[in-house]
């Protein structure tokens, strides 16, 4: 069994690396050649531990989970990664660099898929470490002339449109949320807020939304009457937003009949954009499968550029 850790990840993909890969991984879900289960979460005072699970076919033949758990001090990710083949467990791999790839990735497919082609301004909403991969990932599936940036810390925004210039892109901080929304063609919200604050009247028509920033019933980033100003609504997995996106669960139980899978829009089951005036949704949530199509890149490379720690597992089969 392979261990890899969190600095390797980084080493061993790259964005484009991973946008290829969770692509890919959608196709398999979209074709039934992937099966994904909702996240599960065994909470108590002071810790939650979350679980995502699945099996992913075709070139990967893996099943595995993500799991991790949060307390006051922090959260711990880690992958463990199992063979269909030969039932061995394969790898347990660090997974907070892998979160960060596979959760930037999704946007960046669903973005593909859903914004105008000739989308050139990207406005993020937070500046944090998925705020910085939202962009890093939407780089390279759009031609950027302009990154507008707003978080509610001033220095943490102005320290954001420092690093895209130093990624070679324009970047202006913006004013608040209404500026940041002001002439943007592709909207990313990046947040942990609570309560929700991307209203409806900010939104132009053609306008493409990546909305990342929680997978918890009771929050959101969007007020129902910007969700309702969508015309398609996608997420990555139907099951678990109905438990977990509040943004859609805030907007009422007719908001539904407008929600399709990312994997449909991928592989050409359901329409991303019903034309250039439509408002679009990508409720991402993140989901196992795209956790484990990347995981498998990684070990795989991990295995040829000889990375990681191996560790002997004595698994007895009955």
């Amino acid at each position: 069994m392979l261990l890899v850790r969190e600095f390797e990840v980084d080493e061993l993909v790259s964005f484009d690396d991973a946008i290829r890969i969770v692509e890919d991984g959608f196709k398999l879900l979209g074709s039934g050649g992937a099966v994904n289960l909702p996240r599960r979460r065994a909470i108590v005072s002071g810790a939650v531990l979350h679980v995502l699970q699945g099996v992913v076919l075709g070139d990967y033949k893996v099943a595995g989970l993500k799991t991790y758990l949060s307390t006051r001090r922090g959260t711990r990710f880690v992958v463990v990664l199992f063979s269909l083949d030969s039932g061995e467990l394969l790898a347990i791999i660090e997974a907070d660099r892998l979160g960060q790839l596979r959760t930037g990735a999704a946007s960046a497919v669903a973005t593909k898929y859903m914004a105008r082609r000739d989308s050139t301004v990207l406005g993020i909403v937070g500046a944090g470490v998925q705020a910085r991969a939202q962009f890093e990932a939407l780089s390279r599936v759009l031609s950027l002339r302009l990154v507008k940036v707003f978080s509610r810390t001033r220095e943490h925004a102005e320290d954001f449109a420092r690093f895209i210039r130093s990624r070679g892109f324009d970047a202006v901080v913006a004013s608040d949320y209404e500026d940041a929304c002001r002439g943007v063609d592709v909207l990313v919200t990046a947040t942990n807020s609570k309560d929700p604050f991307i209203r409806g009247s900010y939104l132009s028509p053609g306008m493409h939304i990546n909305a990342i920033g929680s997978n918890w019933i009771g929050r959101a980033e969007l007020t129902p009457d910007a969700v309702l100003r969508a015309d398609v609504i996608v997420v990555d997995d139907v099951s678990q937003a109905r438990e977990e996106a509040g943004d859609l669960v805030m907007a009422g139980e007719t908001v539904w009949s407008r929600v399709v899978p990312l994997a449909d829009v991928v592989v050409g089951k359901a329409r991303g954009r019903l034309g250039d005036e439509s408002i679009t949704i990508f409720k991402s949530l993140g989901i196992a499968v795209e956790d484990l199509v990347l995981a498998k890149l990684i070990y795989d490379r991990a295995i040829k550029e000889g990375k990681g720690v191996e560790i002997e597992f004595r698994g007895t089969f009955r």
